[in-house]
């Protein structure tokens, strides 16, 4: 029948996947209708858009949200919603459990979304498809990321900034030469030199694609409280606590994973390495905070 259109077989017409799925189920001009699909305990946000007139309206299919209401917590479960117009700040967003929206919008942001987070994943793809010890590395980076900051009880604005940063932090290492990020021996001083450029490239791709904090995040996350880190050399509360917890996670994982030169340290060997650095290298808090995790988990 003209004007019916019936999808089957979880059928969409383009798809995005960066810290979340997004789906373009329906578009009629600038209206659009999409599913947006979240695993649990990713921290997610709306944002102030670039057109005054947009609303976004958000059905909860699946699972269960917590969203920031001013000062006060809304759980909201299955057969819920909620849509924002013309907001002035951006809205905190944490899902519960693993969870599907029906996300409709009154202008296209779709394709705004997928120049922005399908490009970079695609890159982070073939970032970690170029060093063969690091595959997945930052999905766990990500993942260890979030955890330390629920034990930390940080902001959820701070949650959602250290979910992308940690997700994208290596995504500069697509610049760097095969043979170095893969070489079996120790690097020359210049080689490294290569290998520190990683951050500020990582910093540059992500300029203007989000809120600036994420990619001055990403530039520190190799920074070292005592100014032995890199690429400025930062110290102490220079460096911003978001960076702090990436720097413990990202350490935590490339100590406890295969690489060319050495295998994989025991959880309980990375952590008592981080231990001793402590206070002198890494934040005290946050490595604790890393130590509880594992615990929690059985790892330790």
């Amino acid at each position: 029948m003209d004007g019916l259109f019936i999808c089957k077989d979880k059928k969409y017409i383009d798809q995005v996947i960066g810290t979340s799925t997004l789906s373009l189920l329906a578009k009629k001009d600038n209206f659009e209708v999409m599913l947006y699909e979240i695993k649990a305990d990713r921290p997610n946000s709306i944002t102030p858009g670039d057109f005054p007139d947009l609303m976004e309206f958000y059905y909860i299919a699946e699972g269960a949200i917590e969203i920031e209401d001013g000062s006060t917590l809304v759980k909201l479960e299955k057969g819920d919603y909620f849509y924002v117009s013309n907001i002035k700040e951006t809205v905190p967003v944490k899902t519960i459990e693993d969870t599907k929206m029906l996300y409709i919008s009154s202008q296209p942001v779709y394709n705004l979304l997928y120049t922005y987070s399908g490009e970079l994943r695609s890159l982070l793809d073939k970032s970690e498809q170029k060093d063969l010890y690091t595959h997945n590395h930052s999905n766990r980076v990500q993942v260890l990321s979030v955890k330390i900051v629920h034990k930390l009880g940080l902001s959820s604005e701070m949650n959602y900034n250290i979910a992308l940063a940690s997700l994208f932090h290596d995504i500069g290492k697509f610049f760097i030469p095969d043979e170095i990020l893969n070489k079996p021996t120790r690097l020359s001083d210049e080689e490294f030199n290569y290998i520190k450029m990683h951050s500020t490239y990582s910093s540059e791709l992500l300029k203007g694609k989000f809120i600036d904090d994420i990619a001055h995040i990403v530039e520190e996350h190799h920074e070292r409280l005592d100014g032995s880190g890199y690429p400025k050399g930062l110290k102490g509360n220079q460096i911003r606590i978001e960076a702090r917890i990436i720097g413990v996670a990202d350490s935590y994982d490339a100590m406890t994973t295969d690489r060319a030169y050495r295998s994989a340290m025991t959880p309980k060997e990375a952590i008592e390495e981080l231990k001793s650095l402590a206070g002198k290298t890494y934040d005290k808090d946050v490595v604790f905070a890393l130590e509880k995790v594992l615990i929690d988990e059985g790892a330790l």
